[in-house]
């Protein structure tokens, strides 16, 4: 498979504006309740793969193993829950371990998809719902390619230093990374590419790879309590960044074999804190 230049730039540029919002967040100290609300926007998103789980989803893709779901398909699920449980884990740590607050993922989850601030999240479901049901094959695979960002947001808060807090963050945010790399950020890149027969094909994609990125970025300035003006957002969705890499990605999140767990719960809470008032 060989890269698409036009796309991969498109994906590259709203990898990094996912980024600078983080960033530009943790630049100054900011009051614990901001904190409490991307944490509590995030640790609801992560715990998607709890409601599934609960609801017997996969019991039921047990059962059609061997007959119309593949062998490996259940790996890839069973490998994907493993990794979105462990970021909902992490996260909802840190998130008690400054609010002192106990986390139930139903209640937040449910909360959460009421909540005003999850409403562009709502939109991007929307939109994949909207391709399915009445776009071609390449615009929905276009449109799933930058699904979930490819863990952007989180190599923004790799280089967080400071207190326990911060560096629960970074620490989390290399793995969690690491695994968006390996089953989400390149997931639908051959799915796309095997649709693309011509110039018109790269334009169709990358117009709506550019229209979902643009969703994004609202989202998550929206998620971090608007860090980022408008004036940048605007200037992100022409393109007036420099993009972001998947090798830079990668370089971001070596494997240390790090028990992130075992790290968390050595620590003193309330967790320190440098970026909170």
């Amino acid at each position: 498979m060989t890269p698409i230049p036009e796309i991969e730039e498109i994906v590259g540029k709203f990898r990094a504006g996912e980024a600078e919002v983080a960033r530009r967040f943790f630049e100054e100290k900011r009051p614990l309740r901001q904190h409490l609300d991307w944490l509590r926007f995030q640790v609801a998103r992560e715990a998607r793969n709890l409601e599934e789980i609960a609801s017997h989803q996969r019991c039921e893709l047990v059962e059609q193993v061997d007959r119309s779901v593949s062998r490996e398909t259940l790996v890839d699920q069973l490998t994907e829950d493993y990794q979105e449980v462990r970021h909902y884990g992490m996260l909802a740590y840190i998130y008690e371990g400054i609010s002192g607050e106990r986390v139930q993922w139903r209640e937040l989850r449910e909360t959460a998809q009421q909540a005003s601030w999850y409403e562009l999240s709502r939109r991007e479901h929307q939109r994949w719902a909207e391709l399915k049901a009445g776009g071609s094959e390449l615009e929905l695979a276009a449109a799933l390619f930058t699904r979930g960002g490819g863990g952007a947001l989180f190599y923004g808060m790799i280089p967080l230093r400071g207190g326990d807090y911060e560096e629960a963050l970074s620490r989390a945010s290399k793995t969690i990374l690491r695994d968006e790399i390996e089953h989400g950020a390149s997931e639908g890149r051959e799915d796309l590419y095997r649709l693309i027969r011509g110039r018109d094909d790269v334009e169709t994609a990358s117009g709506i790879i550019a229209e979902m990125g643009a969703i994004r970025l609202e989202m998550r300035n929206e998620q971090y309590g608007q860090p980022m003006p408008e004036e940048r957002l605007r200037e992100i969705r022409e393109g007036e960044i420099a993009p972001v890499t998947m090798e830079e990605m990668l370089s971001a999140c070596p494997r240390d074999g790090e028990d992130w767990f075992e790290w968390y719960h050595g620590k003193a809470k309330p967790l320190s804190a440098t970026s909170i008032l």
